[in-house]
């Protein structure tokens, strides 16, 4: 997710060359998305339609994969598109009607949808490796209340979602939800290797290494975002870190 926490581009001092750049990686990163989606759809619906029955057994693993990971994908492109269509047309064009509110609309839409994401990532952990949540039953209702917590702060005005204007502390109010939802996520993937018996460790810690960047690069731009805008390149690596997770659950 490319610069969720930033409502304004400053084209005046961003030259054409990055602005292009910026623009065109989004338009990969959208297009590569949907191409997962599709892929692990696909292959999600060819298992189902080769067992009558979903049951934990080896060969049935996949479907487990491959149906949480199209549910990721399409969740992660669907909020995305509507602060990076924006984006784009500002980046190729420098500038829009309307700028200010089409993209502080998207990165309200885009940090809900970032939010309920952890919520199918870990249920992806705990599906392929236990029965009904046997170990994670605690961190995954934590994480959904802390998901339901954020929601509700997400939606509160003095977000200031449609303004430049810098705002600090509800950026940091916003985030603690957030960055509690990302510690959770990363002890219940210790928790699922810890038990693990039908994927291996490598498989999960992929997943832990890049979740921990993608909060390590998204906390700069969630802080200061508004009142140092260079800091939105840092959501270049975080994007690539989401773009490593779903191909390595994809194609793994």
């Amino acid at each position: 997710m490319i610069n969720t926490e930033l409502n304004e581009i400053d084209n005046k001092e961003k030259p054409l060359g990055a602005r292009l750049g910026e623009g065109v990686f989004c338009l990969f990163y959208l297009i590569y998305m949907v191409i997962l989606v599709f892929i692990m759809k696909s292959k999600y619906d060819v298992g189902v339609s080769n067992t009558d029955e979903l049951i934990v057994d080896p060969k049935y693993l996949d479907i487990y994969r491959y149906g949480f990971g199209w549910m990721l994908a399409a969740l992660l492109v669907g909020g995305d598109a509507f602060h990076l269509i924006p984006r784009i047309i500002v980046n190729f064009r420098g500038g829009m009607r309307k700028q200010e509110l089409f993209l502080g609309l998207g990165n309200l839409i885009s940090s809900i949808t970032m939010t309920f994401f952890y919520n199918i990532l870990i249920g992806l952990g705990d599906t392929m490796e236990y029965s009904e949540m046997e170990y994670n039953y605690t961190i995954e209702q934590a994480i959904l209340v802390l998901t339901l917590i954020r929601f509700v702060i997400l939606l509160l005005p003095w977000n200031k979602w449609y303004t430049s204007e810098p705002n600090r502390i509800w950026a940091i109010i916003r985030n603690i939800p957030f960055v509690l939802i990302g510690v959770f996520t990363v002890v219940g993937f210790l928790n699922v290797i810890s038990h693990a018996v039908n994927y291996p460790a490598s498989f999960y810690m992929v997943i832990i290494i890049t979740v921990i960047l993608s909060f390590v690069f998204y906390m700069p731009v969630a802080i200061y975002g508004k009142e140092k805008p260079k800091l939105g390149m840092l959501m270049i690596p975080k994007t690539i870190c989401y773009i490593v997770m779903l191909s390595w659950i994809c194609f793994y």
